[in-house]
């Protein structure tokens, strides 16, 4: 096994500590990790429970609480899709589109 300097235990003890706290997306500049409420379907893994991978978008999301980490850009508002099994769906503020992400309104 290679040993790690000073500077890459810190990047690993600073990586593991910035994981390890997250509780969403509460911040317009804090990105979910993958397989978080927001984050990206961690490949082979799929989600953290209680969340689900929409694996059409390859997204994670809370069943418990779909706009969970939802941030749509900050151009849009997360609202839950009834139509849609109770899916997270972001509706963009006008003069925004999400045609080419589905949950961040450019």
């Amino acid at each position: 096994m290679p040993r790690l300097g000073r500077t890459g235990r810190a990047w690993i003890a600073a990586a593991a500590f910035a994981v390890g706290c997250f509780h969403g997306y509460d911040l317009e500049d804090k990105e979910p990790p993958p397989g978080y409420p927001g984050g990206t379907c961690v490949p082979g893994a799929g989600c953290r429970l209680p969340s689900v991978c929409y694996e059409e978008f390859g997204i994670c999301y809370d069943q418990n609480d779909p706009c969970k980490g939802i941030y749509c850009g900050g151009n849009g508002t997360c609202t839950i899709d009834m139509a849609n099994q109770n899916r997270p769906l972001c509706v963009c503020d006008p003069g925004y589109s999400n045609d080419a992400f589905a949950f961040f309104c450019l």
